[in-house]
């Protein structure tokens, strides 16, 4: 049997057996934990320095790019119903929308692209260049009850 056989004759055996074979799995997943762990760790160990090339290579996709710079806007507590929506917003603004300057991506540069939000509530605001979002920040001091309010806010919409 040449490979294209087998290949199509284990996609039928596949699409025919499917469940069987995912509670199969399941069940030898359940009852091999620990063993699959310490498989895992061991590979791990061993191939430490072929993961973090791989990491490496997949943080240059689009893809990983998105995923890192999600994952920052996160630990930075903006809040989003739909962080991959908002990503592409990020990804298509070209100018800034206070000044109207074309921005740049990059660490440095007063046009740099920035994500403004709003500290308190982590709410996104606008795609604004450095120099507008260094100028936007909180002039007035607010008072307690403002911040209180602006938490609640927060509450509510995570909820």
């Amino acid at each position: 049997m040449g490979y294209e056989k087998r290949k199509e004759y284990y996609k039928k055996r596949y699409e025919k057996n499917k469940e069987k074979i995912k509670e199969k799995v399941k069940k030898y997943q359940e009852e091999n934990k620990e063993k699959i762990k310490e498989k895992v760790k061991k590979y791990q160990e061993e191939n430490k320095e072929k993961i973090k090339e791989k990491q490496k290579k997949y943080n240059q996709t689009e893809k990983g790019k998105e995923v890192l710079t999600i994952a920052r806007w996160m630990q930075q507590n903006i809040i989003s119903n739909d962080y991959p929506a908002l990503y592409k917003y990020y990804k298509s603004c070209k100018n800034c929308e206070n000044c109207g300057i074309e921005l740049v991506e990059g660490n440095y540069g007063s046009n740099k692209k920035c994500l403004d939000h709003d500290h308190i509530t982590g709410l996104f605001r606008n795609v604004l260049c450095q120099s507008c979002n260094v100028k936007r920040r909180e002039k007035i001091p607010l008072t307690q009850k403002e911040i209180n309010w602006k938490r609640r806010l927060k509450q509510f919409i995570l909820s």
